[in-house]
């Protein structure tokens, strides 16, 4: 499912563009952060990162392409996500990998954000 996670103190302009739009959406705040959450069309021109928003199970939804990867995130993510991308045929390249995955845990689901 994909979500958008910005600072908190810009969630309010981008809660009401999206009621403006008349877009369907979710809100969750954690520490300095809101995320949006979209159950259907999302929005690409607000301010913040799309990520996606995925149970451990659900690794194999995330679209990536390119040969090598490298995760940014602490320990208990990159041992739970790692075996399972490497899976995919991807080499952990820790230097100028083809993909970085930036996964942070949100309650009892994860966000990815891959660049």
């Amino acid at each position: 499912m994909k979500a958008l996670l910005t600072r908190r103190e810009k969630s309010h302009e981008i809660r009401n563009k999206l009621i403006s739009s008349n877009i369907e959406f979710y809100e969750e705040t954690k520490s300095f952060y809101t995320l949006f959450i979209f159950p259907g069309v999302y929005p690409e021109s607000l301010n913040g990162k799309i990520v996606d928003l995925i149970s451990e199970d659900e690794i194999d939804s995330v679209p990536l392409e390119g040969q090598t990867f490298k995760i940014e995130g602490n320990r208990e993510v990159i041992d739970t996500f790692a075996p399972r991308i490497i899976k995919r045929n991807l080499k952990v390249k820790l230097e100028n990998p083809d993909i970085t995955l930036e996964i942070h845990k949100w309650g009892n689901k994860y966000i990815i954000n891959v660049s």
